[in-house]
């Protein structure tokens, strides 16, 4: 819907600059042009007509600067005994790839989230190396970040989407801090 009514709006602007770049070369334009407003004067249907075009104007001009994406908060809210307790997506983040870099044959990981339903997913863009097979990688990965979230947060996944960018040959050396 959008798409069509900018389109229109674009056939209508072209069409008035149309008219008002001829005006100097072709005088019965003004002469028309001075016609056309009073005969908009005289009727009210046609002026309703301009102020639909005028609303639907304003509208395009303002869809442009919304997104259609819906916003992702930037923490997790959890109802706690005491109160009110928020967890930032960062974090989430941190424990997620906690998660991953337990696991042998996962390389790289790269995390974003998104919202279900019933709360927070995950989608896990990842490098694995051709050690291990990758649909068993993968599940591993699920299950992992599944529990390694919940037991430090308190925060079910309720979606986890793998995406395996990369498969790094060879056997690297991977420095893990502990």
């Amino acid at each position: 819907m959008r798409k069509f009514v900018t389109a229109l709006w674009a056939l209508m602007v072209a069409a008035i600059a149309a008219v008002i770049m001829l005006i100097p070369f072709v005088p019965a334009v003004g002469t028309m042009i001075a016609d056309f407003t009073e005969f908009m004067a005289d009727n009210l249907p046609f002026a309703s007509i301009a102020a639909l075009i005028l609303g639907l104007s304003l509208w395009v001009f303002f869809a442009q600067f919304r997104s259609a994406k819906p916003q992702m908060p930037s923490s997790v809210v959890l109802q706690a005994e005491g109160g009110e307790v928020r967890i930032a997506l960062a974090a989430i983040d941190t424990l997620v790839r906690q998660a991953a870099n337990q696991i042998k044959g996962v390389r790289e990981v790269k995390p974003s989230f998104f919202r279900c339903q019933e709360g927070l997913g995950v989608h896990l863009r990842t490098t694995v190396s051709t050690e291990e097979s990758i649909p068993n990688l993968t599940s591993l990965l699920q299950q992992k970040v599944t529990e390694h979230v919940h037991k430090i947060a308190g925060i079910t996944l309720q979606e986890i989407k793998v995406l395996v960018e990369n498969v790094a040959v060879g056997i690297g050396s991977r420095i893990e801090l502990r």
